[in-house]
């Protein structure tokens, strides 16, 4: 199957989107799991926020 430069384009495009958006999930599900090995630990909220960059709402959410 022949692609056009448009279509190939597109492709290339939301391949690449794809790849990202996955590549984000992934960072994401790693600092939720951090979290809560630091809650587990009995770390501070506070000091969970300040080393993964994740909201407060999220850390609490994944005890």
């Amino acid at each position: 199957m022949i692609l056009d430069p448009i279509e190939r384009y597109m492709r290339d495009e939301a391949i690449k989107q794809g790849i990202e958006q996955g590549i984000e999930q992934g960072v994401l599900i790693a600092k939720l799991d951090t979290a809560k090995n630091m809650l587990d630990e009995g770390m501070s909220v506070d000091l969970i926020v300040r080393v993964t960059g994740l909201s407060e709402e999220d850390i609490l959410n994944v005890k």
